[in-house]
């Protein structure tokens, strides 16, 4: 029996799907940012999957706390590759910008232990999609090659619904009475991980 059915099954979802967006990154290939987006969702693939098998069997496993922490680790590291991607695909000021992304991810991991963690962890995210963005959206601005507005319109999206997916978690009465907080949470990100693979697999 599953201790948090709700938040275990949306978590093993998030699995199955970023899971899937990796391995037809992956197996598309071509530019380097490719790869890391690949990267990217294959490391929230396995955040969520550590995530929910410590929401439905932690009373179970004698190493639960170590698996947060390396969920976090997933977690940050998805963040890092996302943010490493889109400083990809600038082609400019790339050692600036990854000294930048280092950085985040050396602080989201040394709050990984605190009793922020989950909120750092979300924070984290939120701000590496602001920057990928920004960075997408400062290429387009260039003359040249770069992501299409439908694309960047499709990150857009991925941001305000990512935005939306933390105010569930913010204000946990709005979707206490039909369901957990953190599995209200898990399945609106799963939209927004969906625009945000539309976005960078540049297909419209």
């Amino acid at each position: 029996m599953l201790a948090e059915p709700a938040t275990t099954l949306t978590d093993y979802g998030i699995a199955l799907e970023t899971l899937l967006f990796a391995l037809v990154l992956g197996h598309r290939g071509g530019a380097g940012q490719v790869y890391l987006w690949a990267s990217a969702f294959g490391s929230v693939s396995l955040a969520a999957l550590l995530g929910g098998t410590y929401h439905g069997f932690a009373d179970q496993l004698s190493q639960a706390s170590q698996g947060l922490m390396v969920q976090g680790v997933a977690l940050a590291l998805a963040s890092f590759w996302a943010v490493a991607a889109a400083v990809w695909a600038t082609r400019s000021s790339r050692r600036t910008w990854l000294g930048l992304a280092g950085g985040k991810l050396a602080l989201a991991l040394a709050l990984i232990g605190s009793s922020w963690g989950f909120a750092i962890q979300v924070i984290d995210y939120l701000s590496a999609l602001a920057l990928v963005l920004g960075l997408y959206g400062w290429k387009t601005a260039r003359p040249g090659a770069g992501p299409t507005p439908w694309s960047l319109g499709w990150m857009m999206m991925a941001l305000a619904i990512s935005g939306l997916a933390a105010l569930v978690l913010a204000l946990p009465r709005l979707v206490s009475s039909f369901i957990s907080p953190v599995a209200g949470y898990h399945l609106v990100q799963m939209v927004a991980l969906y625009c945000l693979y539309r976005g960078v697999s540049r297909r419209g």
